[in-house]
């Protein structure tokens, strides 16, 4: 059996855990932070389960508060660090009534055993007991851990049908911890893939920009084209990057795409067995995941779901409908990519090519996350989009050229208003920028501090930053400092954005130096010229002293001399 490192546990989950079975309750680290310490990756933080209830751990931790609606979870504050506790979970779907398409009961509590069972994939559950030292496993986890494989726990058709989003999530683990898909997981993914449209949006989006975010986009996203699952998805996006160019091809189905049979599980909140601790934050809208509506289902979902009774109690009439709106129910064409359509874009050769400077892109995202830096969700999205652009468009097209590319995916996978906004301005500055270095003029960027920001990120990962300066204005302007190439590597996309912000930081500092500096001399040159016109001189010829005036007061004109009067008339 496996021992983790002592050193590699973080010490505030490792007091949890203790403090909790102090107290008479069992406790465990569970989840993705046992599977990453037993592949050798670092965790980003640590998650616990235990057999105390919500209200029970908020006694045991003043630092503790309860969050979540259904599922109750607990958070045990260290500073600005968070220990998620959970507790025991059993299945919600009750195996007796599955003609019950909305679960009611998602907050029943169970035992350890049950609550491993409960989670989605085996290398995800997984417990380990820090005061024996030794890694519990109820569900073969280890042994898939071993062969480097992602398992659903339990029939894969059953797990899919369920929660789609697992889909995802298994594209998701393979692609980050470099795994394969186990064959009746991959073939059941296959079948039911096109359940993913009817997910929540939201959900679907959550876990697109985990895939782009993670690390890992570019297997990530192989992944999703050899499956089919983009098409679901996003039929304008598969068209831009499957074909010539691109370096998976989707794998043929055989067999007819599956008809649900199984309710699907209907979260009003996100289930906290589906979490995992590497993804990226998602709180740039403020929300929080936790407590948040993203584990909702959608409402029109659970009208197409089969929830068939049994053939025996159907009399005939009810058997002929039966056939009629199950059996003999036309499916759904499958999903395909859409055909490209962008003003002024070519097709043929010069299409591979930008679809291959797509790919490449990827890479890039990859290595600026292995670097450090974090590119939100708009710099994501936009670097699938911008190798797109036509750079020698008219004007008057370039607009044109922008809403064909960024209208299909914003409306296809429900993107936000903020993070829309954002990716058709990325999409307009890469343009200025590239018009600017090719006269060999400084590019001028309008828009918030944000906007540009993330418009130098796209740049940095197209291979093309320019350095810019901050003035007064809203508007950035670029300095005369070369532009900085970005080779394949961490090392290179790190060196390059800290040359960024180096340029970003030395232009506020000159231009806030400049103004106030202008600011001074105004003042001076202000009070000279008041003094020359209010200050007199005595009967001695003596210069009289100039009085200053306090801020927020007033003048005393009774000090004055007589002679000033005539100012006021």
């Amino acid at each position: 059996m496996p021992v983790l490192d002592r050193a590699s546990i973080d010490p505030d989950a490792d007091r949890v855990v203790r403090k909790l079975a102090r107290h008479g309750y069992k406790a465990y680290l569970v989840g993705g932070c046992v599977r990453d310490l037993l592949v050798g990756r670092v965790p980003k933080d640590f998650d616990v389960a235990t057999s105390a209830t919500p209200n029970e751990i908020r006694a045991t931790f003043r630092n503790c508060r309860i969050i979540g609606r259904r599922f109750r979870l607990a958070h045990v504050f260290f500073g600005n660090k968070i220990i998620e506790t959970s507790t025991f979970r059993a299945n919600p779907r009750d195996e007796d009534d599955r003609h019950d398409l909305l679960i009611r009961r998602d907050n029943v509590f169970g035992n350890e055993t049950e609550d491993a069972r409960r989670r989605d994939f085996t290398i995800n559950g997984l417990f380990y007991d820090v005061e024996r030292e030794e890694v519990i496993d109820h569900v073969g986890g280890l042994r898939d851990l071993d062969a480097r494989l992602v398992r659903t726990i339990g029939d894969p058709d059953i797990r899919f049908q369920e929660d789609p989003v697992r889909m995802l999530r298994a594209l998701k683990f393979a692609a980050r911890l470099g795994f394969e898909l186990e064959t009746s997981t991959y073939r059941a993914l296959l079948r039911w893939r096109g359940e993913i449209s009817k997910c929540a949006p939201p959900r679907v989006l959550e876990e697109i920009y985990r895939l782009l975010r993670g690390g890992a986009a570019r297997r990530s996203y192989e992944l999703l084209v050899e499956t089919g699952v983009l098409s679901v998805m996003s039929p304008h996006l598969a068209g831009l990057l499957q074909g010539d160019g691109a370096p998976v091809a989707t794998a043929r189905v055989d067999e007819a795409p599956g008809q649900a049979t199984v309710p699907r599980l209907e979260y009003e909140d996100g289930d906290p067995a589906d979490r995992d601790v590497d993804d990226p934050d998602s709180d740039e809208d403020g929300d929080d995941g936790a407590d948040g509506d993203l584990g909702a289902a959608g409402s029109d979902g659970a009208t197409d779901v089969g929830a068939r009774r049994s053939l025996a109690d159907l009399d005939e009439e009810e058997l002929s409908w039966h056939r009629v709106w199950f059996e003999e129910r036309p499916r759904l064409p499958e999903a395909a990519p859409a055909p490209v359509q962008v003003t002024g874009l070519g097709e043929g050769p010069d299409l591979a090519r930008r679809r291959a400077r797509a790919w490449q892109l990827m890479s890039r995202l990859d290595a600026a996350l292995a670097a450090g830096r974090e590119p939100s969700n708009a710099v994501a999205l936009a670097a699938l989009l911008v190798p797109f652009m036509p750079e020698d468009a008219a004007r008057q097209n370039e607009q044109a050229a922008i809403y064909d590319l960024s209208q299909p995916l914003v409306s296809q996978l429900h993107v936000t208003r903020r993070d829309s906004e954002r990716l058709r301005y990325l999409l307009t500055a890469q343009r200025r920028i590239l018009q600017a270095q090719r006269r060999g003029a400084k590019p001028e960027l309008f828009g918030g501090r944000e906007f540009v920001e993330d418009a130098q990120e796209l740049a940095v990962l197209l291979g093309a930053g320019p350095l810019v300066k901050a003035g007064a204005a809203r508007s950035l302007e670029g300095q005369s400092a070369p532009v900085a190439q970005v080779e394949e590597g961490a090392e290179a996309a790190e060196g390059a954005t800290d040359g960024l912000t180096n340029g970003l930081a030395n232009g506020l500092t000159e231009g806030l130096a400049n103004g106030l500096a202008n600011g001074e001399e105004s003042a001076v040159d202000g009070e000279e010229s008041e003094d020359s016109q209010t200050d007199e001189s005595d009967e001695s010829g003596e210069p009289r002293k100039r009085r200053r005036r306090r801020r927020g007061g007033r003048r005393h004109r009774s000090s004055r001399p007589a002679s000033r009067s005539w100012r006021g008339a």
